[in-house]
């Protein structure tokens, strides 16, 4: 009984947990590291989706710029 307790546990602070995380950011070359600077890129930009949506994505976000570069939003 308290075997199947610790499994059912579990199962739902994994289930609780997955929302958390963030499924927005792609795992893809966009992620550049330099020594100085970390630039995570993420959404593709687009006519509709440019500089300025993606600057002010990136401040919400927390970090201090965002731009588009090679066609997707890079925050740093």
């Amino acid at each position: 009984m308290n075997t199947t307790k610790t499994c059912l546990i579990f199962f739902l602070v994994v289930i609780l947990a997955n929302p958390l995380s963030n499924s927005n950011v792609l795992a893809s070359s966009g992620v550049e590291a330099t020594t100085s600077t970390v630039y995570i890129c993420y959404i593709p930009c687009s006519p509709k989706y440019g500089t300025y949506e993606c600057f002010h994505d990136c401040l919400y976000k927390r970090y201090h710029d965002g731009n588009c570069v090679n066609g997707r939003c890079c925050c740093s």
